[in-house]
């Protein structure tokens, strides 16, 4: 028995095999967070009394910060990136489509995500697409 496509995506959510993106920007949030706070718990622990001591507490308070903020941006933009290129990319090929090219074969699905099913659905599309250029090419040379 075949299942229909929302009870395959509940049993893969049940299995565990897709992550959706809000839950990965989530737990990616939640780490970003926490620097701060293992950078004071290191701190706190000792050690860096001489470090502390050479620079002044509010040069040592400014690298951190400075060094919270470069580590966010920098996972800020991987995070966008590891969204936004999927989605630029069928944009890209929906945009060639549009112009009458079809690209031959399917467009990689990377992800077990939204994106990932996305994906599936476009290449689904690109796939009726095809079956019904082409029926109105053969209905169109038997009519000549």
């Amino acid at each position: 028995m075949e299942q229909s496509p929302r009870e395959g995506k509940q049993s893969l959510f049940r299995k565990g095999v897709i992550i959706p993106i809000f839950y990965q920007v989530l737990v990616s949030m939640i780490f970003v967070a926490m620097i701060p706070v293992i950078l004071l718990l290191v701190v706190s622990m000792g050690g860096t009394e001489s470090f502390i001591g050479t620079i002044g507490t509010s040069a040592t308070v400014l690298i951190l910060t400075i060094g919270t903020i470069l580590v966010v941006f920098m996972w800020s933009y991987f995070v966008a990136h590891h969204v936004t290129q999927p989605i630029v990319e069928l944009s890209s090929i929906a945009t060639r489509i549009s112009r009458g090219y079809v690209p031959e074969g399917e467009i990689e699905v990377r992800s077990n995500d939204e994106i990932g099913e996305l994906v599936i659905a476009f290449n689904k599309m690109v796939n009726t697409y095809r079956i019904l250029d082409t029926l109105a090419k053969e209905e169109a040379e038997t009519e000549q």
